[in-house]
């Protein structure tokens, strides 16, 4: 956190991201409970999510924020 702090990030931001970790966590928890495999499968998933929410795939997003 005080890395964050230091590069001017608000406790806000540094908060939400760290609940995203958090959530993120229980989800891969849920998929592997389920027979999930990491690698590929893990990819597929997080790809659907990520343009289902930002109208755009993992490479596109990353793309655009970093």
């Amino acid at each position: 956190m005080e890395t964050y702090l230091k590069k001017g990030y608000s406790k806000e931001w540094i908060n939400q991201g760290l609940k995203t970790i958090e959530i993120r966590k229980e989800l891969t928890d849920e998929w592997q409970e389920r027979g999930i495999k990491r690698g590929m499968d893990f990819s597929i998933l997080t790809n659907e999510i990520t343009q289902a929410w930002s109208d755009k795939s993992v490479k596109e997003y990353k793309k655009c924020y970093s």
